[in-house]
């Protein structure tokens, strides 16, 4: 058999889903994903959408696979840390051995101002898998403009969250907080540390509503920010308002 394209049967236990079908399995697999950052919750998002036969992966980060990574950022091992390949290299050769169907694109480069409207032309949809307020809301306000759809993730500690943002239809990160410095203090990972396992938990959450995306049930998306907190059992979505004076309404 000829891995390199797609039998019949590959993706057939989402076939069978009522909610995916043929037709949302097509939709999937001619669609184009930006995923903004390789760490642990970049792993788990690109390992499910390369399975999932997404058509295209365009996956960005400029570091480096390190030892202390590899207790949660379940893409790499511990010959990506010997060779010095970049997490995007790395990245794109293990994908690659799990889909060899998919393409991807693999990009050693921070995301900023200067690049972002590039990284995101051609895109369907992105996914959020960064690990600063900053980027997050270069991020944010380019998806705004150019009308993408961006599903939100984070993981610190043992907690995390999840908000899908449709422009147009839905509030932005600038809603829920209109000044991005206010955050810029929050706790981090590389600070406070982050339970591995939410860290999954949350980027399958996030894949999860790519697939809503996708397949066109937008109907079903969480309705807010989904919180997390993976060590007391508590999970609860926060409803989130559009502010009429953000700058999503402004672009929109």
């Amino acid at each position: 058999m000829n891995f390199m394209l797609d039998p019949p049967d590959r993706y057939s236990r989402h076939v069978l889903l009522q909610m995916i079908g043929a037709a949302g399995q097509e939709r999937i697999r001619k669609s184009r994903i930006l995923v903004a950052g390789l760490g642990a919750l970049g792993s788990v998002i690109s390992i499910l959408l390369a399975r999932a036969g997404v058509g295209f992966l365009r996956i960005v980060d400029r570091d480096s696979p390190e030892l202390h990574n590899l207790s949660r950022q379940i893409l790499y091992n511990e010959d990506d840390v010997l060779t010095g390949l970049t997490k995007a290299e790395a990245a794109r050769k293990n994908l690659l051995a799990m889909a060899s169907n998919v393409e991807i694109e693999a990009v050693n480069q921070e995301i900023d101002e200067t690049n972002v409207g590039r990284l995101v032309q051609g895109i369907d949809l992105v996914m959020d898998a960064l690990d600063n307020a900053h980027t997050r809301f270069i991020v944010n306000d380019a998806i705004l403009r150019a009308k993408i759809p961006y599903i939100f993730g984070g993981a610190v500690e043992t907690v995390g969250n999840v908000m899908t943002i449709i422009p147009g239809k839905s509030p932005c990160l600038r809603c829920i907080w209109p000044d991005p410095t206010s955050v810029a203090g929050h706790a981090k990972a590389s600070t406070v540390g982050v339970l591995s396992s939410v860290a999954s938990l949350v980027a399958s959450v996030q894949v999860t509503e790519a697939f809503k995306v996708l397949s066109g049930d937008i109907s079903n998306l969480i309705p807010g920010i989904l919180v997390i907190d993976a060590w007391k059992n508590h999970f609860h979505v926060v409803p989130v308002e559009s502010n009429p004076h953000c700058v999503c309404e402004q672009i929109s």
